[in-house]
Formats: C-alpha cells, structure tokens, sequence
C-alpha cells in the first residue's frame, strides 16, 4: 500500500470518529433541547374553514386501502370544503376494490375522485403532481395507503397555517403495529426519535426539516413556489421540502398528535425502504446541494440541511471499518495512527449512552413501555448490518439522475386472513454479499479469539451478527398477502 493510499485510508478513519462525535452531541443536544415545550399554543379554530383536497396516492394497496378511505370519509370537516383525489396507479385487483369504495362513499355524499392515468410516469411524485393538476383545494392533505388520520385531523392542523411562511404542517407518526416483531419495536424507536425529539426541536428553531411524505397538509402556493414534487427523486417529500425552504416557506411539526401508521414488518420490505429513503437524500445533495451553498438563508439553515442530506455519508466509513478491522488487527495491514482498544471502545461507549438519552426522552413522551428502552443497543448492529445498503444507495443517488421507486409492502388485513395478491419486496441479491461478510467475520472473532485479542473478538461477533441479522431476515422474507392468508388447518 502507497503512502498515498495510506493517508486516504487514515483520513477515512478519522473521519468517522470525527463525524461519531458530531453524533454524540447531536443526539445529546437534540434530546436537552426536546425537554422544553417547542411547540406554541395551538392557535384558536378558523371561523372560515379553507377548502381541502386530500391526496392519497397508491399504487396496488390491496390489504389497506380499504381502511385507509374509511378513515378519510370520517374526517370532521365540511363536506362542501373537503374533496378527497385517490390517485390509483395501481395495476391489481386494487384499482377494482378502490372503484368500488369510491362509488359507495359517494352515494354517502362524499366527493371521492378516483384518479388512474394510463401511464403512471413519475411513480409517486407523478401522481401526487397529476392529481394537483385538477385539484380543487387551497390546501391539501396527504396520506399514504398505511395510514388512519383521525376525525379531528384537519380541524387541529389548518390553524397552523395562520401565519403565512407556513408551508406544510407535519403530523408525527405513531404505529399500529409497533408491537408486531422486535423489527418493528425499533423501527418505531427510531422514529419516535425522529418524531418528538429530532424534527420538533429544528422546528422549534425555525430551522428547516422535511415532510415525512404522509400525515401533513400543503399550502397550495408553496408547493407552487417550490416548483411541484420532482419526478426524478425518490425522495420526493423531503426534495420538495428543502425546496420551498429555499422559496421561504417553513414546515411546522405537531409532535403533540400523531397519526396512527403502518411499519414495514419484515426485513426485505425495511430495507428496500431504507435503500429508498438514502438513496433519494444521495439525489438531492447532489441536485441541491450547490443552490443550498449559495442561499440567502442563514449559515446554521445550511449546515442542517446539507446534514440531513448527506446524513448517509457515514455508512461507507462504517463499512470500511468493519471490513479492514480485522486486517489491520490479525494480519498485520498498515494504518498510520493506533487509535487503540480503549478510544475506540470508549467512543462506542459514548455513540451508545447518547442514543440511551435521545431515545429514552422519545419513549419518556410516545408512551411505549420503557421496557423498550433496553432494546436501543440493537439499533447499533442494525446500522452495522444496513451499512453496505446505505453505501450501494448513497453511491447510486450521487452519481445517478434516477432510480427506481420500489414500494414498501403493507400488510394490513392480510395478517387477519383476507384472500388477495401477495406482495413481496425485491430479495436485494446484495443480502448474499452481506451474508458472506457474517461468516467471514464470524471466523475472524474465532481467531482473535484464539489469540486473546478479546474486546475485538467481540466486536467482530457483532459484526457477524449484524450482517447476518440483515442478510439471513432478508433472504427467508416471505412477504405479505396470498401466503399468509392462506388457510390454517
């Protein structure tokens, strides 16, 4: 190895302790910051309610649409002011179930569009674009097929909107089926972090921070001001969001409710979304990034948006380490700087205690059990066994005009024995790369094991453990529908 090679592999190293403490404090200040009260008072009811048009857009739903416009049509809002658009690019049984929903809400008297396009172009940003194209409402609230907004949804979130740099209000989640799988448990541990400590506390900096893509409600104007949703990213929500930032509009998040939402329940539909989710924030640095740089917003607006983008810039650096940690330990690979055992345990020492305290205070206000608190170490080998997703995804958005956008399966009803499609997500053949790097490092915790190098025999075990957590729950993934609602002898 040159000396050249050498220097990029040390800057690389010291990148991510650099940027693992940036976590620390980040995480740490997030959750002091999260302790006050950020959301004002809740501003009085309109005396003149604006018109609305909801936007659910789906594409082949079949175990949740059903339940998704019953929860619409029991929105309290007047009925001359709400229009509802079910943008359907669905191409199953779905389109026929959802034509027949429609035309029963409304003989009820619910003004229920249902909107197909014979090509649907754009995937969900198309649609959402195709619907805004006919729709009627000044503002407009959006859903996906995994959600169940409650009767008060709008009545609590258009009197945010008095003040008029509000762009979108954002509604946090919570989860129908957090106690489904320990999967689920940290998928919803995580996001409650994002929920109620992270998005709350920008948002009562008045810093900017993205839609989640579901549970919130447009300004017509800026979504106009922004230029609509951009068809080429996959990450269409938080694209649009930076971008009407940058038009001056704000997002406001409402931590104090919460739409009840559906999580991925295996782990080939977790990390398809996950590769979605990096890979869409790859493509706006990479579109954004320089228009973000030479903004007129504040210097501290800039660095928290390019943060958020390129928050996946760390997972090639874990990878890295995780790949050559054990060639530099037992096979004698050069480095320029011995961190040695104790810094470098003592900085996952520190990466773990923040994290107990951000998400302790996430728990504290969500209202789960605080036994769930005594799962947070486990989000550490689930990056771990995701970093080789994260880094393929992160790769592909920075150098790729666009990519395909692959739907998260729902299960819904489907877990309950409704007869209907099966819906799996894609088996990423890159399960069976990560696979090989859990045997791998499983042999090499053996031999340092063998030698006594015992605080890295352990962290290669949880290497191991990581990557086959991931890689073996991705490739025995089973999906959702037809197979599970067979029935049971």
């Amino acid at each position: 190895m040159t000396f050249v090679l050498l220097v990029v592999f040390e800057l690389a190293r010291l990148a991510l302790r650099a940027l693992l403490m940036i976590l620390v404090f980040h995480l740490s200040r997030a959750a002091w910051t999260s302790s006050r009260k950020l959301q004002g008072r809740a501003p009085p009811p309109l005396e003149d309610w604006p018109t609305v048009t909801v936007q659910l857009p789906i594409r082949n739903e079949f175990y949740v649409v059903e339940r998704l416009l019953e929860a619409v049509s029991r929105l309290d809002y007047p009925r001359d002011k709400l229009e509802i658009q079910v943008l359907d690019d669905s191409s199953d049984e779905t389109r026929t179930r959802v034509a027949e929903l429609a035309e029963r809400l409304r003989a009820e008297g619910h003004r229920v569009q249902h909107v197909t396009r014979a090509e649907p172009t754009g995937y969900k940003a198309g649609a959402l674009n195709h619907g805004l194209a006919s729709a009627e409402g000044e503002f407009l609230a959006m859903f996906d097929a995994d959600c169940v907004p409650g009767r008060d949804f709008l009545r609590n979130v258009l009197p945010w909107f008095t003040e008029p740099d509000v762009g979108c209000v954002q509604v946090r989640w919570s989860f129908l089926n957090r106690s489904q799988s320990v999967l689920t448990r940290l998928q919803a541990i995580v996001l409650d972090g994002l929920f109620i400590v992270d998005q709350p506390a920008r948002a009562g900096a008045r810093l900017p921070l993205q839609f989640n893509g579901t549970n919130g409600v447009w300004r017509r104007a800026a979504i106009a001001a922004a230029g609509g949703f951009s068809p080429d990213i996959v990450a269409e929500d938080a694209d649009l969001s930076f971008r009407a930032y940058l038009a001056g509009f704000r997002v406001v998040h409402l931590r104090d409710h919460a739409v009840p939402t559906e999580i991925p329940e295996d782990m080939a539909a977790f990390r398809s979304q996950q590769r979605r989710w990096a890979l869409g924030s790859a493509q706006i640095l990479r579109t954004l990034g320089l228009r973000i740089l030479g903004a007129r917003v504040p210097a501290r607006a800039k660095l928290m948006m390019l943060m958020h983008l390129g928050r996946h810039a760390i997972d090639p650096l874990i990878l890295l380490a995780c790949l050559t940690s054990p060639f530099t330990t037992l096979y004698s690979m050069p480095f320029l700087v011995d961190y040695g055992t104790w810094l470098n345990a003592g900085l996952v020492g520190m990466v773990l205690a923040a994290s107990f305290v951000f998400y302790g205070a996430a728990l504290r206000r969500s209202g789960a059990p605080a036994r769930e608190l005594l799962l947070v170490p486990l989000v550490i080998p689930l990056v771990i066994g995701l970093s080789l997703v994260y880094t393929v995804a992160f790769f592909q958005g920075v150098v790729s005009r666009s990519a395909p956008f692959e739907r998260t399966p729902k299960a819904g009803s489907a877990t309950r024995g409704a007869a209907g499609p099966r819906y799996r997500a894609p088996k990423d053949p890159v399960a069976w790369l990560e696979l090989g790097f859990a045997l791998a490092h499983a042999g090499f915790a053996v031999s340092a094991a063998r030698v006594g190098i015992w605080a890295y025999s352990g962290f290669f075990a949880i290497v191991a453990l990581s990557f086959g957590w991931v890689s073996i729950a991705t490739l025995t993934s089973r999906g959702v529908g037809a197979l599970r609602a067979a029935p049971r002898d």
